[in-house]
């Protein structure tokens, strides 16, 4: 805006020059010109001015060093629309790093500008600082932006180097349900003082000439943990959350509940989320996707589960108990 300033205010004095030489009607119309453009050029671009929008679109979700952009569009009445300047905040939320994208266009425009997906995380991108101006960008008024817009950037599902040792999930185990009933799976055993009526194998037991039970099991649930140091650099926060993504699917598909548990780095506080679906598994990532990272975070390293029947402990140097 100065630079047009600049160029108007010469503008002026050459029409003061020759006004001031050139005695004619000519040079008078000139000058009264001259000094009244400005106010012309707002009274003229005002319209477009006030219906000035601008508007950030992006996906919800994309795979880290996937290629993502932003879609700016600008817009708005039927006029053409001047000059505009903005820039562009993309804050990574879990390493609190900030870009500043400058973005300046005439007219109405779409364009798309690439964000940084070199490391996993949420990123928040909203306009700031948008003005727009009149036809010779002498005069600008604050634009309307829409709503800050979210990237989540998710990790690719990546085993440890060293495999923890997951055969126990591979043979599953049974007990009696208590009180019998429903059950997909049964065993078949003679019969005791106290058993139901209702669960005598009627056919096996005339075959066998004794009365057998057919008794009701269910699976013995193992208390599995996954305990997670949320901290480290944003490479090593990369690598690990692939592993606990690699190892909570992995247990999912083995039909395993299981517990994820971390400190959180807002208050401090040990988290624990139960985990049964993969869409619990998600919901969980995209919240510690959206956890701003404390360099003096504690560990969980040397606390004990003493309730559990398996633990893998993920840190940037894993270690299995």
């Amino acid at each position: 805006m100065i630079k047009s300033w600049i160029l108007y205010l010469l503008s002026l004095l050459a029409a003061l020059v020759f006004h001031a030489y050139y005695f004619g009607w000519y040079s008078w119309f000139v000058l009264q010109l001259t000094v009244l453009l400005p106010l012309l050029s707002l009274l003229l671009s005002l319209p477009a001015m006030l219906c000035a929008r601008l508007r950030l679109e992006t996906a919800q979700q994309c795979m880290r060093q996937d290629a993502a952009y932003i879609s700016v569009q600008t817009g708005g009445g039927f006029l053409p629309l001047p000059a505009c300047r903005f820039c562009l905040r993309v804050e990574h939320v879990m390493s609190g790093e900030r870009k500043v994208l400058r973005q300046k266009c005439v007219g109405k425009q779409e364009w798309y500008v690439r964000l940084d997906t070199e490391h996993v995380g949420l990123l928040r991108i909203e306009a700031q600082k948008a003005r727009v101006y009149d036809y010779l960008k002498l005069f600008r008024i604050p634009m309307r932006t829409g709503q800050e817009v979210q990237i989540m950037v998710k990790p690719a599902a990546e085993g440890p180097a060293q495999l923890p040792n997951l055969t126990r999930f591979l043979a599953k185990r049974t007990r009696p349900k208590p009180g019998g009933g429903f059950s997909e799976e049964h065993e078949m055993r003679p019969y005791r003082p106290g058993d139901m009526m209702r669960d005598i194998h009627w056919k096996l037991s005339v075959k066998t000439d004794e009365l057998i039970i057919r008794e009701a099991q269910e699976p013995i649930r193992t208390k599995v943990l996954l305990t997670l140091d949320l901290v480290g650099e944003p490479h090593e926060i990369d690598e690990l959350l692939s592993r606990l993504l690699w190892l909570s699917g992995w247990l999912l598909e083995h039909d395993t509940a299981h517990q994820l548990i971390w400190i959180d780095p807002a208050d401090y506080r040990v988290r624990t989320c139960e985990i049964s679906s993969a869409e619990m598994l998600e919901q969980v990532m995209e919240k510690l996707l959206a956890t701003r990272l404390r360099s003096d975070l504690p560990s969980l390293s040397g606390r004990r589960f003493p309730g559990a029947d398996w633990r893998y402990h993920l840190m940037r140097q894993e270690v299995a108990t």
